[in-house]
């Protein structure tokens, strides 16, 4: 994969400069980790590395998300009064269900596994 092209979708989807972009790099090898880790498909062609590499930009943002969620509500403190809304699911938790279900024939679902005894 090619960690430029990667670094380059994750600035668009985050809205921060390339140049900030480097600083998240740990998150961006994270990202890459993880989405090699799920993929099912051998034999990729040059489409599927195109696609799985706009995966690891969406799911470092995802990550970068998850590090910048002020998570406020509501605050307000005299006049001031500060609002977020609170709908329980991020931007960038939408896109990464919706490019993950669009690469369905690439990885394989992401796995929860629960203990029995």
């Amino acid at each position: 994969m090619n960690i430029a092209n990667i670094t380059k979708r994750f600035a668009l989807y985050s809205g921060i400069d390339g140049a900030e972009a480097y600083k998240w790099k740990s998150i961006i090898d994270d990202a890459v980790v993880y989405v090699n880790s799920i993929v099912t498909k051998e034999n990729l062609s040059e489409d599927d590395e195109l696609r799985l590499e706009n995966l690891c930009a969406v799911y470092a943002f995802k990550l970068y998300s998850l590090c910048n969620d002020d998570s406020i509500s509501s605050f307000s403190a005299g006049d001031l009064k500060i609002s977020s809304s609170a709908d329980g699911e991020s931007r960038a938790e939408k896109l990464w269900r919706e490019y993950a279900d669009k690469s369905q024939d690439l990885i394989g679902r992401e796995k929860f596994l629960l203990g029995v005894i």
